[in-house]
């Protein structure tokens, strides 16, 4: 795949990779385990280190729909408050504006996908002056289906009108690398979020580079290949 690519598109993950991660993952898995016990939905496997969308998608194969329906807005209602509190209090990573400032001088398009909801993305995007950078902006309302799998980097492919071998994905987390593959596009990950660097080689992307300012090096390596 990466000899035949044509780049017309950098796709981002937001939290740990534009900006530093802030998330407080254990807790919302902690109430989110909560609520599903009280709502009296027994899965044997249920983990706290599973996302909520791996936890839902778990549950809809087990329940009838319209207790999947309450469930699912009860979890995401979770999720969303601890997004706005993280929203407000996140910093922009070192590199981000210098990068997408010469990533649009390279003429590329530029999308972010995230499994974020929406009104936590639109603080972080304002906050930082993100919104003009970007053609495309997929959050969790956008698509069904979420990272680790590939719906939501297939979606933004679509609205921005170009194939997978025309993008490549950036990210910190190791769903980031997993949702690049399922959505065949060249994964890149970068250590400064969730996963560390081990991790991250053991699952495998495309790339791995040190920050945010070395894709503008990796696009011309890429790009001479063309």
């Amino acid at each position: 795949m990466v000899e035949s690519l044509n780049i017309k598109a950098v796709i981002f993950d937001l939290d740990g990779t534009l900006v530093k991660f802030t998330l407080d993952f254990v807790k919302a898995r902690k109430e989110a385990i909560v609520e599903i016990k009280r709502k009296g939905i027994k899965i044997d496997d249920l983990s706290e280190k599973l996302s909520i969308y791996s936890m839902l998608k778990m549950i809809k194969e087990s329940t009838d729909e319209k207790t999947f329906s309450d469930l699912e807005k009860s979890l995401w209602a979770i999720l969303e408050k601890i997004e706005l509190k993280a929203a407000n209090e996140t910093e922009i990573q070192p590199d981000t504006i210098q990068t997408l400032t010469k990533i649009k001088k390279l003429g590329l398009k530029m999308a972010i996908v995230t499994n974020n909801g929406s009104k936590a993305t639109s603080i972080v995007t304002k906050r930082f002056g993100l919104n003009n950078f970007f053609d495309v902006i997929i959050t969790r309302e956008d698509s069904s289906e979420l990272k680790p799998d590939g719906g939501s980097i297939e979606k933004a492919m679509e609205i921005l009108g170009i194939n997978s071998n025309e993008a490549i994905y950036v990210g910190d987390g190791i769903i980031d690398i997993l949702a690049a593959k399922k959505a065949n596009v060249v994964s890149i990950a970068v250590p400064t979020g969730v996963s560390s660097i081990k991790n991250l080689i053991e699952a495998k992307p495309d790339y791995l580079i040190n920050s945010l300012k070395d894709i503008i090096s990796l696009i011309d390596l890429l790009k001479a290949k063309q």
